[in-house]
């Protein structure tokens, strides 16, 4: 896929700034920043290995952050890389621990992520959470497992 800035270094340095956000002091600065780093997701400002730092940077940040907007923007973020980028269930691994404590909101969106990874290995880790107690935990476990099968394309 092409990039959508200038050139490369363009993109890299786009996405190097935005990164730099998440260890500020204020978490509304941190919860800006990841959100930043998604939309450079979006507009695929990296490469593989450009993505694949970032991303790491931002699991790193949801494991050890408190904040829950800051979280849910890191996990934003994340969801963007994995529909952008084909990204390793791996990188994605230090989250599962998280699952069982997560709000709704949370969980669903690594759910959703676990799908968009569509690697089949993640497959136990979503199964438990079709009878969470919340509808909606319910329905993105559903459809996390549809796109690990691929069910969730449209064919022509």
């Amino acid at each position: 896929m092409p990039y959508e800035y200038e050139d490369r270094d363009a993109g890299r340095r786009a996405l190097t700034g935005v990164l730099a956000l998440l260890t500020d002091p204020a978490p509304w600065v941190r919860e800006h920043g990841a959100a930043e780093v998604g939309g450079c997701f979006r507009r695929r400002a990296g490469d593989q290995d450009d993505t694949e730092a970032a991303v790491a940077r931002l699991v790193t940040l949801m494991v050890a952050e408190t904040d829950e907007r800051v979280r849910s923007s890191a996990l934003g973020a994340c969801a963007d890389a994995a529909t952008a980028y084909r990204l390793p269930l791996a990188l994605f691994e230090p989250l599962i621990p998280l699952l069982p404590n997560l709000s709704a909101e949370l969980s669903e969106y690594v759910l959703l992520i676990l799908g968009l990874v569509r690697d089949p290995a993640a497959r136990p880790v979503i199964t438990p959470y079709l009878d969470h107690p919340e509808a909606s935990v319910r329905l993105e476990a559903t459809d996390a497992l549809a796109r690990l099968t691929g069910q969730d394309e449209v064919s022509p």
